[in-house]
């Protein structure tokens, strides 16, 4: 059973506004941490969620940095921890045994230009045709 941990209830107004957030989905961005690297699931200018191949303990602030194959480095953004889901019984598909959601705190002006040009970046990978939407 997977267990989902918040370390503050979400309040109603950030369950409605979560849903007006574009994410993107991703497969080849890296989370690297203090604790190891774990791979990206979904981004967004606020925030990101990744998957742990191991459990860890993350604290509530901590570090990351965001990797992808195209070589951009964004090094130790600061980052709040908002959930976390890991399970002692895993389903045969399941690949992590832990991931955490986090909200970016404090970026500075480079990170949020870094963060900026990843993103767009993304979105041309998400929408090649955008004349034809």
């Amino acid at each position: 059973m997977n267990l989902i941990n918040f370390h503050e209830l979400p309040q109603a107004p950030y369950l409605s506004e979560q849903r007006k957030i574009e994410r993107h989905e991703v497969i080849h961005l890296l989370a690297i941490t203090e604790r190891g690297t774990g791979q990206i699931l979904d981004i967004s200018r606020e925030g990101l969620s990744f998957g742990c191949l191991y459990p860890h303990t993350f604290p509530y602030e901590f570090y990351i940095d965001i990797l992808d194959a195209n070589g951009c480095h964004i090094k130790k953004i600061k980052v709040r921890k908002m959930w976390e889901t890991s399970g002692e019984t895993q389903e045969p598909t399941e690949i992590f045994e832990l991931e955490v959601g986090v909200e970016f705190a404090e970026l500075t002006a480079s990170q949020s230009e870094e963060l900026d040009y990843l993103l767009d970046d993304l979105e041309l990978v998400d929408f090649p045709y955008q004349n034809l939407a």
